[in-house]
């Protein structure tokens, strides 16, 4: 049995801080090893320069300056990395720590920190995780994020446009050799007990023997509390639920109140460029 969930969200100053500042740190984040490590690499290694620095230079570089935004005027929804990167900072944010203890995911790395172009919203997977389940099995999340503030319930980026939650799941659904790609790109970025485990998964996968792990297809979904409707925007993902057996449809909606998705993006914006800077 799927999980399908609305949360109301209250858009208010603490609330665009605290994401602000998980997306900086996720942006100027190094895989596996702190800045603090970085740091005392280099000094030991006599460079002459004051490393401590570099903690200001990598956030300051994080921040991609939106011209668009700049100009007030708001970028189109598939060129738009925040509103991208907004959808998948709160799924992920979900998975990880909003869940009950039994449901939470351990993900290891954001793909906002390892972004293929600095210009360009991410690709591929929007979150790959993983929990150790009480019979022994890993629980594989595979995790989409989409943003619309459309008035159609659903709206198309859940089930209608070639790279909607929906389509995009089934594929992963119908095609875990693909799957198996992704994971083997992913691990690069993994040490310890997460590259283990998840090169436990890629293995399981090669070998057909899927009855050894589950899949989540975890789903986040950004709405406008003045077009949301819950009994509609989970759209094919759940009245096709069935279709992902024998994984499970873990389907969340974020409905923003207090304020729209624009005017949240564009305050997320902002309030980033001003940390980054350390204003």
């Amino acid at each position: 049995m799927g999980i399908y969930r609305k949360y109301d969200v209250r858009v208010f100053d603490k609330f665009i801080e605290k994401f602000a500042q998980k997306y900086v740190e996720q942006r100027s984040a190094f895989s596996q090893v702190s800045i603090d490590d970085l740091i005392k690499a280099a000094e030991s290694l006599g460079t002459g320069f004051d490393m401590s620095q570099i903690k200001t230079v990598l956030d300051k570089n994080a921040v991609y300056e939106d011209s668009i935004r700049e100009k007030d005027q708001i970028p189109l929804p598939f060129r738009d990395i925040y509103r991208s990167d907004m959808g998948e900072l709160l799924t992920t944010y979900y998975f990880e720590e909003k869940v009950g203890e039994e449901e939470r995911y351990i993900i290891p790395t954001k793909n906002i920190s390892a972004r293929e172009r600095y210009d360009m919203p991410g690709r591929g997977v929007d979150s790959i995780g993983y929990r150790m389940d009480k019979d022994g099995k890993v629980t594989l999340l595979l995790a989409e994020a989409k943003v619309s503030s459309e008035k159609n319930n659903p709206p198309s980026v859940v089930d209608k446009t070639d790279d909607s939650i929906y389509k995009t799941q089934k594929y992963y659904h119908d095609n875990l050799q693909t799957v198996e790609q992704r994971l083997c790109e992913y691990i690069k970025r993994l040490e310890g007990d997460d590259l283990r485990i998840i090169l436990s998964v890629i293995l399981t996968i090669e070998s057909g023997n899927t009855a050894h792990i589950n899949v989540t297809y975890g789903c986040g979904l950004i709405r406008d509390y003045t077009c949301v409707d819950d009994t509609k925007d989970f759209g094919k993902m759940k009245s096709c639920e069935s279709e992902f057996m024998p994984g499970e449809v873990h389907f969340t909606i974020f409905s923003f109140t207090e304020a729209t998705i624009d005017s949240t993006i564009d305050q997320f914006y902002h309030k980033v460029k001003e940390l980054a800077n350390g204003k």
